[in-house]
């Protein structure tokens, strides 16, 4: 069984690496409250929602002499009302593994419906009620796995800062590494800045995806409105088979 394990991943790893076809990315929301609020925004999102994932992506490759006229390809699926398991705290291999064996059970049990092209990933965002001072559990993407995890608001003012989190969490699934501080969120110098040849070297203007906020001082950071101000560095670039270290 490890063998098979093993060799699935492998193939998958190539496959995405390659990037020489589209990558089908289906959204499952999964309905954390059932209030009206957060029943409306469900039922107004598309797979258009998402599409400006796929242009962020497709615009960062271009730096890297990578010309992908479709990098990926969301589809919508119908929402869920049942949660996957919880996210273990960080630290906790053991702990980890067994959510992993629990998550790709209940990915299995929910993520079948009918009308749905195969996918590549599956993303399962996890919609709850709140606002900016909402405290939202962490977010997972299993690298050269095929699903991930996002905990989301469901508020337009919100969404912008959700495909953020989806983007991040799908390039942990294709290969790339948190480049920020777990205790502090700090991101971490060279690779977790957006452009770190500039002088002086701080503040910093965007944020590279996978440092994942905006690094003002060597101690602070704030975080970014959306996509446009991130942006893919040459180390997460590698990890994700666009350029070679």
């Amino acid at each position: 069984m490890l063998v098979v394990v093993a060799g699935n991943q492998l193939l998958t790893s190539k496959r995405y690496s390659d990037w020489d076809k589209p990558l089908w990315v289906t959204i499952y929301p999964v309905l954390a409250t059932s209030d009206v609020g957060t029943l409306r925004y469900v039922d107004s999102l598309t797979s258009a929602s998402f599409d400006s994932i796929g242009r962020f992506v497709e615009l960062q490759a271009r730096h890297y002499e990578r010309h992908l006229q479709t990098a990926l390809v969301f589809q919508l699926a119908r929402p869920l009302s049942a949660l996957p398991p919880a996210i273990p705290a960080q630290g906790s291999r053991w702990r980890a593994a067994v959510w992993s064996l629990k998550m790709r059970w209940w990915a299995w049990r929910n993520g079948s419906q009918d009308g749905l092209a195969p996918s590549d990933i599956r993303m399962f965002v996890v919609y709850q009620a709140g606002d900016s001072s909402s405290s939202l559990e962490r977010s997972v993407g299993i690298k050269n796995a095929s699903y991930g995890v996002v905990n989301a608001l469901a508020s337009r003012n919100w969404s912008a800062r959700n495909r953020i989190v989806i983007t991040h969490e799908l390039l942990h699934i294709l290969g790339a590494s948190d480049k920020y501080d777990f205790y502090n969120g700090q991101p971490i110098a060279p690779d977790g800045l957006a452009n770190p040849a500039q002088s002086p070297l701080y503040p910093q203007s965007r944020a590279e995806i996978m440092g994942g906020r905006i690094a003002t001082s060597a101690n602070t950071w704030a975080k970014p409105a959306s996509l446009k101000s991130c942006v893919i560095g040459a180390k997460t670039a590698t990890e994700i088979g666009w350029s070679w270290p």
